[in-house]
């Protein structure tokens, strides 16, 4: 199964490894993504084994490393090989590996002899928007035999005994013992973000409600200085408040996935924006208020019956999801009013 996509992406694709570990007892099942996103696949039970390409590596390096890894994929003679992404090194990765089974998840830029000659089967997907992300994914299995719709698509994210420990001595430090509230106001994208005081609101009252508030994120600069004013944002706000209250903690930045997927394990429910703890979340069935702006919400929502999904475009207008510039640092989730989120992080105190 080839996933060449950012965290979040791969993080959906293991429903299909756990499909695929079901339907054909006793098979091998790897897969190739980008180096970076290994940690969200760390202790999965239904991979054989985690190929990746460094995209870190340049020039001669990189070619050296890429022949080397389309030469391994030929010798371990896959049945199937299954291209769910769009890039070339995906294609040819599937066209000399060989196998007798070689899926394409068709894609309008990709409508080319050259690539549809890397495959034996085309698998043609709904128009956009309708079907999420884990039933995308699931649709290759029609050229395995399998009926994708008798599949109730199951993620997976096993954060290891070692980082529960860690994230509980981590949590026993700050003075933070359960219940708390793991908030990720960030996202790698600024158009998908709320704004700063709204979710400093957010924070002062589960704060006055008792509960204690962790707040986090990548260590990226933005995210981090996004995180740190609301985080002040809402100390601020709480000046001399009377009465019993939680504590709150900024963690942003100091943390690998591995370790926040454990403190989402421990944590209460989360809130957060469209971004990779959220799918993470869901994945461990954790409750959670899920933030969303212009993104395919149909396909990007959390994969979850315990998530309530509050979207901008039910407040103001939004642009069309193909003609966002990821650039602009417009913050699109803007019409999205504090009162609708503290109603629903309430529903989840209660």
């Amino acid at each position: 199964m080839i996933k060449l996509r950012h965290h979040g992406d791969v993080l959906l694709t293991t429903a299909l490894y756990h499909a695929l570990y079901d339907q054909f007892p006793g098979a091998q099942v790897d897969t190739l993504i980008y180096k970076e996103t290994t940690p969200l696949l760390q202790n999965n039970p239904h991979l054989n084994q985690v190929l990746c390409i460094d995209r870190k590596l340049k020039g001669f390096a990189r070619l050296k490393t890429e022949l080397g890894l389309v030469f391994k994929v030929r010798q371990t003679r896959y049945d199937a090989v299954v291209h769910l992404t769009d890039q070339w090194i995906g294609a040819l990765v599937a066209r000399f590996s060989k196998a007798p089974v070689r899926v394409q998840m068709a894609c309008a830029k990709r409508d080319k002899a050259l690539w549809h000659a890397c495959f034996t089967d085309r698998v043609v997907p709904p128009a956009r928007g309708q079907a999420h992300a884990v039933e995308l994914n699931l649709l290759c299995l029609q050229a395995l035999g399998i009926n994708p719709r008798s599949i109730r698509g199951e993620m997976v994210l096993r954060p290891s005994p070692e980082n529960l420990e860690k994230a509980d001595h981590m949590l026993t430090e700050q003075g933070i013992g359960e219940p708390f509230v793991l908030i990720h106001p960030a996202a790698r994208w600024p158009f998908k973000c709320w704004e700063d005081d709204k979710f400093a609101d957010v924070v002062v009252h589960l704060l006055k409600k008792g509960l204690h508030v962790v707040l986090t994120c990548s260590p990226d600069p933005v995210e981090m200085a996004t995180t740190a004013e609301i985080e002040q944002l809402a100390r601020n706000r709480l000046g001399a408040a009377s009465g019993k209250l939680g504590k709150l903690v900024n963690v942003g930045g100091k943390m690998s996935l591995p370790l926040l997927a454990a403190l989402l394990k421990l944590c209460k429910f989360y809130v957060g924006v469209d971004s990779a703890p959220m799918h993470m979340a869901a994945a461990l069935n954790v409750p959670q208020v899920a933030l969303f702006g212009p993104s395919w919400v149909q396909e990007w929502r959390p994969w979850s019956d315990k998530a309530t999904v509050i979207y901008a475009g039910d407040y103001g207008p939004l642009p069309h999801p193909d003609s966002i510039n990821t650039d602009d640092p417009t913050r699109l989730l803007a019409a999205i009013p504090t009162e609708m989120v503290i109603q629903s992080v309430d529903k989840l105190v209660d």
